[in-house]
């Protein structure tokens, strides 16, 4: 049986959300903020960038889910790791160099399989109530951000904090720095290929699917379900 295609739609401003992300990778690079730092607000930083706050705060989420940054929440935001995996950014950056077509872009998509399968098993092995909560809060908080619905509402669909979330509550430090690596990947391919992978409405779907599979302790569909959304043909 063949797989299901992405619903991929395309990114209008792609060269505007790169630089923004670009941006703020050479502020977290310069020296001026040290490991647990609070950076500047949301709205300091666009009227810093002259952008709009929505394209800060997707941003913010791909730094976050490279785990460079930490949102508390009443908090802030946080510088949390000096360098993006030194040698591995470097490696990254190679990867990308020698182009991303379709052919490269399955063969991340299998990459990134693999880390979500094993993070996600791991975490439904210890998922309760409370962790739970902690992620159906996140998917709710994510898909009312009403910043996200203007010229960068596409670039939602690059939002890997969910994710990012299960590796933490996962507590496996070596599966969540090997997620961090093919997040960072992940996001930087689909902004280069022009595209982001199905839209925000569709990944809440499929988020909401796979919490309800984990509160009802069914390791088995919660595999399924993530695969399934991960492991997609691209056009």
């Amino acid at each position: 049986m063949s797989k299901p295609r992405f619903s991929m739609l395309p990114i209008k401003r792609t060269d505007i959300f790169q630089e923004v992300c670009q941006q703020l990778e050479n502020l977290l690079n310069s020296g001026q903020f040290q490991i647990g730092d609070k950076l500047p607000s949301e709205r300091e930083l666009s009227e810093s960038f002259s952008v709009s706050r929505s394209s800060i705060r997707q941003a913010l989420k791909v730094l976050e889910a490279a785990g460079r940054i930490e949102t508390r929440v009443g908090s802030g935001t946080y510088f949390v790791e000096k360098q993006a995996v030194a040698t591995g950014g470097d490696n990254l950056n190679a990867l990308l160099a020698q182009g991303v077509n379709t052919e490269f872009m399955q063969q991340l998509i299998a990459a990134r399989t693999a880390i979500e399968r094993a993070v996600f098993e791991a975490y439904s092995i210890k998922a309760n109530k409370s962790s739970i909560r902690v992620l159906k809060e996140l998917i709710d908080e994510n898909a009312q951000d009403k910043t996200a619905k203007d010229e960068f509402e596409e670039n939602a669909g690059l939002d890997l904090s969910f994710e990012a979330k299960v590796a933490e509550l996962a507590g496996n430090p070596i599966l969540s720095a090997m997620q961090r690596q093919i997040h960072q990947l992940w996001t930087q391919a689909w902004r280069v290929y022009g595209f982001v992978p199905e839209s925000r409405e569709t990944l809440h779907q499929e988020h909401c699917a796979i919490i309800e599979a984990l509160a009802s302790k069914n390791t088995p569909r919660v595999i399924d379900l993530v695969v399934q959304h991960v492991d997609k043909e691209v056009q």
